[in-house]
């Protein structure tokens, strides 16, 4: 299992380390799978406001504009073609919304890849829960640079939600704040480094460690040997 430091809520080292589940942050890094889920991500946020008109929504047009031969120019069908000034417009937004789904295995696998590129990069780092009385954004950012992460883009991990520290922590530039286990590949994929809280560890374990095989928990139910 790999192990990571755990620092104080304010930034200095414990001495203490950490184990990380090889199930989640030892997995097989899938490059594709990450690709497919930011994507995904990023396609659902969009929303569709531009609207146009293609040659069959536009009005008129309905005559053909001049007789096929013996004009000299050239044979035309209608004057609302998406040549035609006033015509159509050839492809453009129509004001559907795109959506992409994944399945529940690819994006959690699609989660744990990221973890455990992170973990292989020494990327991933411990803190104790960050429970404090009043918001201060700028501890957090002198925690930050405590551990050796100031100015980069962080994904702080939660175990709980807490006001004050998301409070603390969402002014901080290239900061992104969740609470485990409601976070996506997207927060880690945009992120050079994690920083949870130890007892988010053992959340992160449980929801995105990896799927029993159906098939063979149902063979082992009724008695059938793999």
């Amino acid at each position: 299992m790999p192990k990571v430091k755990v620092y104080t809520a304010g930034g200095e080292a414990t001495g203490r380390e950490v184990e990380l589940p090889d199930p989640v942050f030892a997995d097989k890094i899938n490059e594709g799978l990450v690709h497919a889920a930011v994507l995904a991500f990023e396609i659902n946020q969009s929303r569709a406001r531009s609207v146009t008109k293609s040659r069959g929504d536009v009005s008129g047009g309905g005559r053909k504009p001049w007789r096929q031969k013996g004009t000299g120019r050239a044979r035309q069908g209608s004057t609302r073609a998406p040549h035609w000034r006033g015509g159509g417009v050839v492809f453009g937004p129509n004001g559907r919304l795109r959506r992409r789904q994944l399945p529940k295995r690819m994006r959690r696998a699609a989660v744990r890849s990221v973890l455990s590129a992170r973990a292989a990069q020494e990327r991933v780092v411990a803190i104790e829960p960050l429970s404090m009385e009043t918001p201060s954004t700028s501890g957090m950012a002198t925690a930050l640079k405590g551990m050796g992460l100031a100015g980069e883009r962080v994904c702080v991990i939660l175990a709980e939600h807490r006001p004050q520290a998301y409070r603390s922590l969402r002014n901080l530039e290239g900061v992104t704040v969740r609470v485990a286990p409601s976070f996506c590949a997207h927060d880690l994929a945009r992120s050079d480094a994690v920083v949870i809280e130890e007892p988010a560890v053992v959340i992160v374990a449980d929801t995105f460690g990896s799927a029993p095989n159906r098939r063979g928990a149902k063979g082992k139910a009724e008695g059938g040997e793999e």
